[in-house]
């Protein structure tokens, strides 16, 4: 598995905060991040917080083989056009959520990293 999960720990006024790295080398704060794209994701997590599975609709300019290159090369990710279907093994969902979340791409629009934000004090916001 090359996808790796960052997850910070509990503020009351952001709630949690996780980005989800696809690229294997790639660090929170690189700068080799050139553009930030908003998306909604689903969201199961455990009962201590942790992700289970994350399932997002990719924007249209996403949907190339070129922007998938890094989450098509992990095999707990799964593509079904237009979503993207994320499992952590060994990990089993206790909620399901609806989170923010933006999608970070490099300079050659390949899909590098995804942070997802959640509170679990606020109501989820009404589509």
């Amino acid at each position: 598995m090359n996808m790796r999960i960052e997850k910070s720990g509990f503020d009351p006024e952001d709630g949690f905060l996780y980005y989800v790295i696809f690229k294997p080398s790639l660090e929170l704060g690189d700068e080799s991040v050139s553009t930030r794209m908003p998306v909604k994701a689903a969201v199961s997590v455990t009962e201590n917080g942790e992700l289970a599975d994350v399932m997002f609709e990719l924007p249209k300019q996403c949907r190339s083989e070129e922007a998938l290159h890094y989450i098509r090369a992990d095999k707990s990710t799964n593509y079904v056009e237009p979503r993207v279907f994320l499992v952590m093994p060994g990990s089993n969902g206790d909620a399901a959520i609806s989170a923010a979340a933006k999608l970070d791409l490099d300079v050659l629009g390949r899909i590098v990293g995804m942070e997802i934000q959640w509170n679990p004090e606020q109501p989820p916001a009404s589509a």
